[in-house]
């Protein structure tokens, strides 16, 4: 197992980060809240112009390193768009493809098109339409309710596993990003007449931040390499690698809202754009709680052997 990205994955994801900075970074999210049609002319045209619709996750191994590549990219500027649902299109009809909880179906940008393949985790599939205007909740600013229409072929249980471990990806992106906010601000933010990043609490606090990255950066290369090297014993590893970037990513957020001290709480910095923008893939198609039942199930059936040894004492 290599976990070094492949030349490809590397260079579209550099073009990708370039190709989002033009559109202003975190800043396009912002514009969008205020006027939603940035998603379709400006977000959609940059994506065109970068052939994110030309990636094929399913192909190949190097292929799926750069969708995760675009969806880390994406997560790092909540790029306002379902940017795994689209890399995960359905192959016949084009539809963009996402896994949707049990009993309401509900997609972040659901409003961006007509129709959708949607599937539970295990595998029934529909498609579906927007059923209203975007909600506007806490969920997020562009959560959308879908009404289920016309079953579907099953979704294959390697499609179902690839959305999931591409959103992690993109939560991968958010906390990476937070944590460099959180560094940009404790270095130039003096307190009791020294920078806050001299503090030994806050070094502390950011060293902790810095290894759940990480962590979570090795385990989501590892989890889409498993997705080929052992398909039909993966669904734990897609299971585990959402459940740790749920953790993490909570506490890297955590972390750095709290170092950016009441500013953190404020849309005029980035870190609570982030913040908010994050949570439809944290929380949907389930939370933390869901998806560590699932994985205990899925650990029970087809067994689970990880990144690293377990099941050993500690020593």
């Amino acid at each position: 197992m290599n976990l070094e990205l492949p030349d490809l994955a590397t260079d579209f994801g550099a073009a990708a980060a370039r190709a989002f900075a033009d559109l202003g970074g975190v800043d396009c999210a912002r514009r969008a809240e205020a006027e939603p049609g940035v998603r379709e002319v400006e977000v959609a045209k940059a994506l065109d112009g970068l052939g994110a619709l030309d990636v094929d996750p399913r192909s190949d191994l190097d292929s799926a390193a750069a969708a995760g590549e675009l969806c880390r990219q994406a997560g790092r500027n909540v790029l306002p768009y379902p940017i795994a649902s689209v890399v995960m299109r359905s192959p016949e009809d084009g539809l963009p493809f996402a896994v949707v909880g049990d009993d309401r179906p509900r997609v972040d940008h659901g409003d961006l098109f007509g129709e959708w393949r949607i599937s539970t985790l295990d595998g029934r599939s529909k498609t579906a339409g927007p059923m209203a205007p975007r909600l506007a909740s806490k969920l997020g600013p562009f959560v959308t309710d879908l009404t289920a229409g016309r079953d579907q072929d099953p979704s294959t249980g390697a499609d179902v596993s690839l959305h999931m471990a591409l959103t992690g990806w993109q939560i991968l992106g958010t906390a990476e990003r937070a944590l460099e906010l959180a560094v940009e601000h404790v270095s130039d933010r003096v307190q009791f007449g020294q920078r806050l990043s001299e503090f030994q609490a806050v070094q502390f606090q950011l060293a902790d931040a810095a290894v759940a990255v990480d962590g979570l950066r090795e385990l989501s290369r590892f989890t889409l390499w498993r997705l080929f090297a052992s398909p039909n014993e993966a669904r734990a590893d897609v299971l585990a690698l959402r459940l740790h970037a749920l953790d993490s990513a909570r506490s890297v957020l955590r972390t750095s809202q709290q170092l950016h001290g009441a500013s953190g709480l404020c849309d005029e910095y980035d870190i609570s754009i982030l913040c908010r923008h994050i949570q439809p893939e944290m929380r949907l198609p389930f939370g933390a709680e869901r998806t560590a039942s699932e994985l205990f199930a899925a650990a029970a059936a087809i067994g689970f052997s990880g990144l690293f040894p377990h099941g050993g004492s500690a020593v």
